[in-house]
């Protein structure tokens, strides 16, 4: 009976024999409100009165509110004034507000719309009924309800008038002192002319007096507390539901939060909580306050169009379908629709789609394969392998094999168009792709016939994103004759699906559909790894399936810690959803999460997770292993068409992105790429925090990152790269960085098409300045090698180390820019290193602080004369200058 842990001392002490009586607050206890604060609820009331034609024209429902709450204020004046009274009478403050309500109506009138409001906006805490029927009933004990708002005890009644409450026998109503006479002026709400010596008060909020009564002799006070458990008033704060009234607040107009306040601060308080260790806590609580909602909106929406459909199952697709069907379990059970986990992947089923291996089919598969993820370390040689072919039988494609299938790093259209062209005309190699597809497919297909409905819709259940897994399998099904056709229902989708719906193809999105909309949407779809690792299942992933039509798996990677600290995630968002059932069941039900305000409300909460934690969910959930889609197959099965190697985990927040971060400025962080900043944000907010509260800030306003970031005043930044003629001949690239904190910068350029790189030049500057330089790397990526070699310089003295034009050297980091085309040479070390001559192309990244000087020259001190008179050119005072000015740089 016990589910609140809030409520055990109060149980303790009944049941103990501490207390003859129980008291209870009404407001923010025994009943709590749609609203995240109290206030807001004047908001719904006015949106009420403007639907009834009760506002002016000039009010809107947020003024309103504003304005009934200087009403009661002034109110509270003149009762304390007239009477002594704390709290003035309702109708007391609706005379001051007709004044400013032209034609609104009869006084009493709008005290019964506020009444009215006031019932719609509120519902009955069930634990606290519990316990107040567990007093009442079984203990036999007298049970009060304490008036902590100005309601006279006939309007309290009607309020109290719900089913939920029948049966419970209260003894009456007491008197809080924060309470003054009431509507029939008597001064007193006590029922009873004579009480209990000893009362145990349970109270609404953290602090203010207990309640008084007759004859009560003494009063102990239990706190119910507020809406600020654990961290989850920081994360209201930062959702912008505890901000000011305001006309585009996020507050629905009918709905309020729908509950999501109240339900999120129960979910904490429920025992379910206290058996939660406390290194996993903070994983629990973030699973309750943010995912738990989301979530669950999320089943609940997709049953009710799974029922919409004319359909009575949802196939979740693994491996996040685990946790999603055991989502779907509660809510389905009451429309009595079933919820499968399905095997399918992206990889398997677009191999399963070639059937000829022509050259568009051929590239459908690399697309579908690759995901779009460029930047990825597979080469075309594993590629290759993954579609069954035999390197050593291909010498016409042998040269490619060490080529990474990254576009951006030289793997060129025209190189693409003849890798393919080659695969389909050779008549060997195509027989063995279409023979290693056609075993894939088998086997695929006998799986998905014992799970597919025979003909009509085939729900599919899935974060989703771009929607690759339906299409590929709606291609499959209508190339082999099944009559079966899947719909999506997904998370959230993004602009990708356009394409995908008009080719006929019904895919919905929940939180986001088709990237819109587009502020929120994108803030969720730029890092959805730590949504997707929320919701994953400590298995592998699906690689193939055997002989028997079984999913084969690659091994499970992720660790032990990280596998508890998701399962404590995941069971705060069932504790969440447990709480939200249990409302949504009873008599007076929640509004549904389907809505489109609700979908809304959600996308808010999620956005605001992924695109602005908190530094402390930021470190707590960074360091999370995210291993995409790997290719591995089951170990020792080299027949499976989809082996290949395992590339390695990442985290979502990348250690060595750390030490970039002081150089980014908004833009910066917003353009680093995905595959190496799965959840930039989170970078940001455990290392740079002005550049996270901007970046957050931003994202807030809808304004674009680069409105934020100022370039750095060294000017664009150039590359240049000899291939055997000249560097006026050969490949370039140029980027203008955007200034960092205190003037740092990061330039990061790829030069393509860099076959035969013999000297790399780089252009640091367009203008005079001092230029200190933290690092300098080149990134070669050679034929054969997945990832780039990289060569790295930290001083301009280094062996083997840079040539310098233009450029004088003050410190071993520190040049002096001479004129308007300074240049920093690399003779690439062929004879050291004769790997690099397999070079294709050339990543640089250079980070740096630079400093505008005058066209006067600049003389460095003799080592020990730091500070001392340096020539005529250069005085005492000057000398001073430019030193701190270079210290601080450091």
């Amino acid at each position: 009976m016990l589910t609140d842990v809030r409520l055990r001392e109060a149980w303790s002490h009944l049941e103990s024999g501490g207390a003859d009586a129980l008291a209870l607050d009404v407001f923010d206890c025994l009943l709590w409100r749609l609203v995240p604060q109290p206030a807001a609820a004047f908001v719904l009331l006015g949106e009420r009165l403007a639907a009834n034609g009760q506002l002016p024209a000039d009010i809107t429902p947020a003024q309103f509110a504003h304005l009934r709450l200087a009403a009661e204020a002034q109110a509270a004046e003149r009762a304390r004034a007239a009477r002594g009274a704390v709290t003035p009478r309702l109708d007391e403050t609706w005379a001051l507000l007709l004044a400013a309500l032209p034609g609104a109506g009869r006084l009493a009138d709008l005290v019964e719309a506020e009444l009215a409001a006031s019932r719609a906006v509120c519902r009955v805490d069930l634990a606290v009924a519990e316990l107040a029927e567990h007093t009442a009933v079984k203990l036999g004990l007298p049970v009060y309800l304490v008036a902590t708002e100005s309601l006279s005890p006939a309007q309290l009644e009607r309020l109290l008038d719900r089913p939920e409450l029948d049966g419970i026998p209260f003894a009456g109503f007491a008197t809080s002192p924060a309470a003054a006479a009431l509507a029939d002026g008597r001064g007193t709400q006590a029922a009873a002319t004579a009480g209990p010596s000893r009362v145990l008060h349970l109270a609404a909020g953290d602090d203010g007096p207990a309640a008084t009564g007759p004859d009560w002799a003494a009063v102990t006070v239990v706190r119910r507390g507020g809406v600020g458990v654990g961290d989850l008033r920081t994360t209201l704060e930062r959702e912008g539901l505890l901000a000011g009234l305001d006309d585009d607040g996020p507050v629905d107009r009918e709905y309020g939060d729908f509950g999501l306040t109240a339900l999120r601060a129960a979910a904490l308080r429920h025992t379910d909580s206290a058996a939660v260790p406390a290194a996993l806590r903070r994983y629990w609580e973030t699973g309750a306050t943010v995912f738990g909602p989301v979530f669950t909106g999320f089943a609940e929406w997709v049953v009710e169009r799974t029922r919409e459909l004319g359909a009575d199952e949802a196939l979740c697709l693994m491996r996040a379908g685990r946790f999603l069907a055991g989502l779907l379990d509660g809510p389905g059970r009451d429309a009595r629709v079933a919820a499968t986990p399905l095997w399918v992947s992206r990889r398997v089923l677009a191999l399963a789609n070639v059937f000829d291996a022509t050259p568009d089919e051929l590239r459908t598969f690399l697309t579908c394969w690759d995901g779009g993820q460029r930047g990825s370390a597979v080469t075309v040689g594993e590629l290759l392998r993954s579609l069954g072919v035999d390197l050593s039988a291909a010498p016409g494609i042998s040269a490619l094999a060490g080529r990474r299938l990254d576009a951006a790093a030289g793997l060129l259209a025209e190189i693409l168009d003849e890798l393919l062209a080659t695969l389909a005309g050779d008549e060997r190699i195509r027989g063995e792709i279409v023979l290693a597809a056609g075993r894939v497919r088998e086997r695929l297909l006998g799986y998905l016939d014992e799970r597919l409905p025979d003909r009509g819709p085939a729900v599919l259940v899935d974060l989703g994103w771009d929607g690759t897994i339906q299409v590929l399998l709606a291609r499959l099904l209508a190339a082999t004759g099944r009559e079966a056709v899947p719909v999506g229902l997904y998370l959230a989708t993004g602009p990708a699906v356009h394409a995908h719906r008009l080719a006929g193809h019904r895919m919905e999105g929940y939180l986001a559909s088709g990237g819109q909309p587009a502020s929120l949407a994108g803030q969720l779809l730029r890092a959805p790894g730590i949504v997707e690792q929320v919701a994953m299942a400590d298995v592998g992933a699906l690689t193939g399936f055997d002989e028997t039509c079984a999913p084969l798996l690659s091994l499970d990677r992720t660790s032990r810690t990280q596998q508890a600290q998701r399962a404590a995630t995941q069971d705060g968002v069932y504790a969440f959803q447990r709480q939200w059932l249990r409302y949504r069941r009873s008599e007076s039900p929640l509004p549904s999460l389907g809505t489109e305000a609700a979908r809304r409300a959600l996308l808010r909460i999620l956005a605001r997770f992924v695109s602005r934690p908190t530094a402390a969910e930021a470190a707590a959930f960074a360091g999370w292993q995210h291993d995409g889609d790997p290719l591995t197959s089951q170990p020792g099965r080299p027949d499976d068409a989809a082996a290949g190697p395992q590339p390695p985990a990442r985290r979502l927040a990348p250690t060595e992105l750390i030490r970039r971060m002081p150089y980014l400025s908004p833009a910066g962080l917003a353009e680093l790429p995905a595959h190496e900043a799965p959840w930039p944000a989170a970078v940001a907010a455990v290392s740079n925090r002005p550049l996270a509260l901007v970046t957050e800030l931003a994202a807030a306003a809808g304004v674009p990152p680069a409105e934020l970031s100022a370039p750095a005043a060294a000017g664009p930044i150039e590359v240049y790269v000899d291939t055997g003629d000249d560097f006026a001949r050969g490949p370039k690239a140029t980027a203008v960085p955007s200034a960092g904190r205190d003037g740092l910068a990061l330039v990061r350029l790829r030069v393509v098409d860099a076959v035969g790189a013999r000297r790399v030049r780089l252009d640091p500057a367009g203008r005079r300045g001092l230029l200190r330089l933290d690092w300098l790397t080149f990134g070669f990526h050679v034929v054969g090698a997945g990832d780039p070699i990289e060569i790295t310089f930290t001083t301009f003295d280094q062996p083997e180390g840079l040539g310098l034009v233009g450029l004088r050297v003050l410190q071993s980091n520190l040049v002096e820019i001479l004129d308007d085309d300074p240049q920093v040479h690399y003779n690439v070390n062929l004879s050291g290193m004769p790997e690099l001559g397999g070079t294709y192309a050339i990543d640089v990244e250079l980070a740096f602080a630079w400093l505008g000087i005058r066209p006067d020259p600049v003389l460095a001190p003799p080592p020990g004369a730091l500070g001392s008179a340096v020539g005529q050119q250069l005085p005492r005072r000057a000398a001073r200058r430019v030193m701190r000015q270079l210290g601080g740089l450091r």
